[in-house]
């Protein structure tokens, strides 16, 4: 790494070192990777506060030990305890019995209450101690938070053993169901991009943003750490406590294992292939498929009560089909298989490439996962833990294969990620009513793309980055690498001060990005058909390289993100408290891109500004009101300030036109350079019609910011039901938008109303401004019951309600395509309110886990099953583009209202009149973005495990069966989603001279009949089975 990332701007250095001097001299508490204890203290005579009671826990698995004295008020607070347990948990005061309390435990990031009644030490009798960690009713609970224990981890179904598995647990997590992996996930309707994920408190982001998942590797589709090595997780929407920061969506926090002074270890394997995987609903076996996967963990003391390890370590091996063929052997089939013939055939006689299998093939997808833990008591008040985790993975990405796409196998890339995380933490109690904790992290990701040919890239289709057809190097991968390194330094006090728990701390990230990204580097050939394409009438042609001597250069840029931070937890008394505080976060861009003058003379604004490194100030306050022992409400409102994927700001850096140029020569504007196979020997000098795009920062752009307040009532019902209403509603701050600043309205309209556009500078093709929209909001309402019964039975049911809105989704890496994929209706200046892309309007989840022996078998069964709602689409319309702006990628469709509206080619008014009809479209009048929505899906997964009765190790087999609905019935299981969520059915090819109607045709056979919008999630629509074995000692 470079020295760079450790230089901080002078504010920045000098909020730490004055933090660090505070800690120093006044010490501080934990941050989100540990739980408390907490109590009163009272005499049992009178029921009077006892003040100065000397209170001691000792974690019994290490032997680590906490103190702590009761105030005036008889109560008493340990902050930075270790999550787990069991404690032992004493109060001493002189002239009175000592009282303990066995087997007390701590979940992450709550509080587990004491109560002492404390006798004269003449006194004989037996007292009971009763001590809970309640994660419902608690007076520490005040946003939208939950956590998922080891015991739920254990027993719920799972393949992959990936943390989205129990995420999905929580109403406000929902997975996407267009994603195989079941990793894209999405938090109370806002861009999977805006999460944030912790591991120890740790920021683990994938902060470039490229990965749907958000995590380092996610690209490969790795976890960015095995399963094995988690204890707890914590799922948080809305905390209201000003340390955790960093998201607008959701955030997932991982608290890992440690040593202790038994040893203990686990080894556990599993394999599959095609034979546990079904054929489906759509009754097409599944190709040659494998899944292996093999871990082990290890802890124990290297010093009893001292010092203590853990290590773990996990292969995974996988290949697995993509579901999509030309030639009719899988569940989702190409529409047009003898075009896909046709285009092979050509490649392969003209040019002597041949582009691949026009059946199913198995891209190739493994993983290693290795955790190390070192847990040390330095004093009996300080403890530090170092750990490292380490990532490496590669997977062959597979992209634009559907019923209306088809990509041949040697078009696709293999992404490689290799990660090494280190981070140190230092935990301290100074006194009875101080404490700290600081952390120190080094993070360091590599990722880099590899393809299967070096050719250039060939589409075939009528808009641009969407093909029917695909061919060549894979358009984005031909030069395409990134590094980052990421400094983490968080520092937390605390200071208990009578009924007040006060915090003030900082966290700060220095980032260094060295990005490598060329498109189209062996250049990039559109044809309208396969029949341009061998008469060689291409309409497009784009390359990207970099200028001077190294066509490869990457772009680098340093940043830095700074945070402090104070609040107050106030126990107002026994049944209200109050936390509130505020936090500040500031952007620092330490380095500017490069100016080019010809992008100021055309539009009055800077290639080389950046963002103001203002400072954004969150406030926040939540509150908890205790009706009863049995009763509270809850709540809080507060500011949210999150990240932007750092690849929107790097688009700056890269495309200024004067370190890298993107030519693009598109018809008829531009003709484009006849077609060259020769991948090294490309055209560059295209003349005055061939043009560049760049990509600017507005200089007042600010970081994603949310407003978000939450109501909730917890209830424990009769019969021990516990139950949890909630609502929780985000008003949209600051969030990103993108505008084309090459494109003017001409002052013209379209038959349809849409305004008409031109370029306004002929030298530049595209000129995308990152900017703000303040325009957005999202009402989520849940309703949640649990309940443990006394036979081993577990049941947690939930629905969740969604209403969200935005003004723009941006959905791609890139500017340009976020802009471009972005449905419109006509006004591509001024963002419009609609559905979000994210907007999950119903979900129901039930999951069930029952623990019983039968003899001496100890079982364990569980299901868990999932219910909700299509996410939305927009309808498009293809052909022409109709209102100039360059683009038919976005135009919404314009639906006639009778049949003297139109002129219809390929269809007939009953058929285009039926289809309307069943969609439910506005006639009349351009549809909105997402005013469609796709089908209900629903999925119900199982697992079961016996403990056999062997002494010597404990031995585990295990059963896993995901979609279990089409195990029972094999008609039914069918995972169905729209691909982009958008769906061109039909082609705009202009007026009609005769009548002055506008002529439309359909875009594609059949795209008027039956439920063409729809692609099978092959994978997930099959039951899959799972076998494994453990031996654990």
């Amino acid at each position: 790494m470079s020295t760079g990332i450790f230089r901080m701007s002078r504010m920045a250095a000098a909020l730490i070192a004055f933090l660090a001097i505070g800690a120093l001299a006044t010490p501080a508490t934990a941050q989100l990777t540990t739980g408390g204890l907490a109590g009163q203290v009272v005499s049992q005579s009178d029921r009077s506060p006892l003040p100065g009671v000397a209170i001691e826990a000792i974690h019994v698995p290490t032997g680590t030990r906490y103190s702590a004295v009761t105030n005036e008020s008889g109560r008493f607070t340990i902050v930075n305890a270790r999550v787990g347990g069991p404690y032992s948990v004493t109060a001493n005061l002189e002239g009175f019995r000592s009282l303990e309390a066995a087997n007390v435990y701590v979940a992450l990031g709550d509080v587990t209450n004491l109560s002492f009644e404390l006798t004269l030490d003449t006194v004989e009798e037996i007292i009971e101690v009763v001590g809970s960690a309640d994660d419902l009713i608690s007076a520490d609970r005040t946003g939208s938070t939950s956590s998922v224990s080891l015991d739920v981890i254990q027993a719920l179904p799972t393949v992959r053993r990936q943390l989205q598995d129990y995420a999905r647990l929580n109403p406000y997590f929902s997975v996407d169901p267009s994603d195989p992996s079941g990793t894209r996930i999405s938090v109370a309707g806002k861009n999977n991009r805006y999460n944030t994920i912790q591991i120890d408190g740790a920021v683990n982001n994938d902060l470039f943003g490229l990965a749907d998942t958000g995590t380092p590797g996610g690209q490969a589709d790795t976890q960015p750490i095995n399963l094995d090595s988690i204890q707890e997780l914590q799922l948080v929407v809305s905390p209201y406590d000003v340390r955790q920061g960093g998201f607008t969506g959701g955030g997932i926090n991982a608290i890992t294992r440690s040593g202790a002074n038994q040893f203990s270890g686990s080894i556990y394997g599993s394999l599959r292939d095609q034979d546990y995987v079904g054929d489906g609903p759509l009754k097409r076996p599944i190709a040659k498929f494998s899944e292996d996967q093999y871990g082990a963990r290890l802890g124990g003391p290297i010093l009893r009560d001292k010092l203590f390890f853990f290590v773990s370590g996990e292969m995974n091996r996988r290949e697995a089909p993509t579901g999509v063929s030309a030639d009719g052997s899988t569940a989702t089939q190409f529409n047009q298989p003898a075009e896909a013939a046709r285009f092979k055939n050509i490649l392969i006689n003209r040019y002597g490439y041949d582009p691949g299998t026009l059946g199913d093939f198995s891209p190739v997808q493994d993983s290693d996962l290795i955790f190390a833990r070192f847990d040390w008591n330095v004093a009996p008040n300080h403890s530090l833990t170092l750990r490292h985790n380490y990532v490496d993975a590669i997977r062959d990405v597979v992209g634009d294969r559907s019923s209306t796409r088809f990509r041949f196998n040697t078009s696709i890339y293999g992404f490689a990620s290799e990660t090494n995380s280190t981070v140190a933490q230092l935990n301290s109690i100074f006194g009875a009513d101080r404490f700290n904790e600081a952390r120190v992290g080094l993070q360091k990701i590599r990722d880099s793309r590899s393809v299967g040919v070096t050719f250039p890239t060939i589409e075939i289709g009528t808009v641009s980055q969407q093909p029917t057809l695909a061919a060549g190097t894979e358009r984005f991968s031909g030069a395409n690498a990134l590094d980052q390194d990421i400094l983490a330094i968080t520092d937390d006090f605390t200071l208990i001060k009578g009924d007040h728990t006060l915090t003030i701390g900082t966290h700060n990230e220095l980032f260094e990005f060295k990005n490598l990204f060329l498109s189209e580097f062996y250049g990039m050939y559109r044809f309208t058909s396969v029949s341009e394409f061998e008469a060689g009438n291409a309409v497009e042609y784009r390359i990207s390289f970099a200028n001077g001597s190294d066509p490869r250069r990457p772009t680098q840029f340093k940043v830095g993100q700074y945070s402090l931070y104070a609040g107050d937890q106030w126990r107002v008394n026994d049944r209200f408290s109050l936390v509130f505080g505020v936090r500040a976060d500031m952007l620092d861009l330490r380095d500017k891109p490069s100016y080019n003058p010809a992008v100021y003379a055309a539009y009055g604004y800077s290639s080389s500004g950046i963002p103001k490194d203002d400072v954004t100030l969150s406030p926040r306050v939540g509150f908890n009101y205790a009706l009863s022992a049995k009763q509270q409400v809850r709540g809080g409102i507060g500011i949210f300030a999150g990240r932007t994927p750092y690849v929107w700001v790097s688009n700056a850096y890269a495309n200024t036109g004067v370190e890298t140029t993107a030519l693009s020569c598109i018809a008829p504007a531009c003709t484009p350079p006849a077609f060259n196979p020769d991948p090294h020997n490309q055209p560059r000098n295209l003349g005055a019609a061939g043009t560049v795009s760049v990509d600017i920062v507005d200089p007042d752009f600010e970081l994603p910011r949310v407003m978000r307040a939450t109501l909730g009532y917890d209830h424990e019902l009769p019969w021990g039901i516990r139950a949890t209403v909630e609502g929780v509603y985000t008003e949209t701050l600051k969030d990103v938008y993108y505008q084309n600043l090459n494109r003017v309205p001409t002052g013209g309209k379209t038959f349809d109303g849409r305004p008409v556009y031109t370029r306004k500078s002929s030298g530049f093709l595209d000129t995308i401004i990152l900017r703000n929209t303040s325009k957005g909001e999202q009402l989520n309402a849940s309703l949640r019951l649990t309940k443990r019964f006394d036979m081993g039975l577990y049941v947690d049911a939930s629905y969740a309600w969604m209403d969200a809105k935005s003004a723009f989704d941006s959905t791609s890496s890139r500017a340009i395509s976020s802009w471009r994929f972005m449905p419109v209706r006509g006004d591509i200046y001024t963002p419009e309110i609609s559905t979000t892309n994210w907007e999950v309007e119903h979900r129901f989840n039930i999951a069930l886990s029952q623990v019983f022996k039968i003899g001496s078998l100890r079982n364990t069964v569980a299901l868990f099953y999932n219910a909700q709602s299509g996410l939305p689409y927009s309808v498009l319309q293809g052909g022409t583009d109709i209102n100039g702006d360059g683009y038919n990628s976005n135009d919404l469709l314009w639906v006639a209202a009778n049949q003297n509206d139109i002129v219809l080619r390929g269809t007939t008014w009953a058929e285009y009149d039926a289809w309307a009809n069943s969609l439910g479209l506005k006639r009349g009048e351009i549809q909105k973005r997402n005013s469609l929505r796709a089908r209900w899906n629903r999925s119900l997964d199982f697992h079961y495990d016996l403990e056999l009765p062997i002494k010597v190790v404990r031995t585990q087999l295990s059963f896993d069966v995901l979609n279990l609905i089409n195990l029972i019935d094999s008609d039914k299981g069918l995972i169905q989603y729209v691909a982009n969520q958008t769906f061109t059915p039909l082609a705009y090819r202009g007026i009609d001279a005769a009548t002055g109607k506008p002529i439309y045709e359909p875009n594609f056979s059949g795209a008027l009949k039956g439920d063409r919008q729809y692609s099978a999630n092959d994978l997930r629509s099959r039951w899959q089975l799972k076998f494994g074995l453990r031996f654990s000692f």
